[in-house]
């Protein structure tokens, strides 16, 4: 899904957010990783051939659970399921696209889309990073290169995650380096 929905910016100039100041260059611009979209991609495959298996399995054991409603029943029915997954599919793709991540050479910014009725931004000054860490863990963040990227702030409530990101290291050492220019500890 990478090579059609990018999910690792790295200075991108076609790009702006709507709180950004004159001086703010954006440094990366982050997605989770494409290959967290498999298990609701895969569920939505089992999903859209399920109707025909169990009319299969229907037909082959003679359950007569099917053949015994109306046609117009039938059609009713998958018409409805078919509109879930698709509702579904779009949920799921709208959750993946619009949740972004973005590094900044001021401040980091969280962009968390948690409907079609409501988003929350969270935007943290670089300055006031106390530490970055990330968490590669598991089977498959080391072999495709993502996992979590852990700011943590002064403040108590001020922490925040790039969940699955992609490089994650090269995105930890990038707020790094910022924190360094803007005379962060380190």
């Amino acid at each position: 899904m990478a090579w059609i929905f990018p999910d690792f910016f790295d200075h991108p100039d076609h790009i702006r957010f709507i709180e950004q100041e004159e001086s703010e260059t954006i440094e990366l611009f982050l997605r989770q990783h494409g290959i967290t979209n498999i298990p609701w991609i895969f569920f939505i495959l089992v999903a859209i051939i399920a109707p025909i298996i169990a009319l299969q399995l229907d037909a082959v054991f003679r359950l007569n659970l099917f053949t015994n409603l109306p046609v117009i029943v039938l059609i009713d029915g998958l018409i409805v399921w078919y509109m879930l997954i698709l509702a579904y599919a779009l949920e799921k793709f709208l959750y993946w696209y619009y949740n972004i991540y973005i590094v900044t050479n001021i401040h980091l910014v969280d962009i968390d889309f948690v409907s079609l009725l409501k988003r929350v931004i969270t935007e943290i000054e670089i300055k006031d990073v106390e530490s970055v860490r990330t968490d590669i863990s598991g089977i498959f963040r080391p072999l495709f290169n993502f996992g979590d990227v852990i700011i943590e702030t002064a403040a108590k409530d001020q922490s925040n995650d790039f969940e699955a990101v992609p490089k994650p290291d090269i995105v930890a050492d990038r707020i790094e380096d910022f924190r360094g220019k803007l005379g962060g500890t380190e």
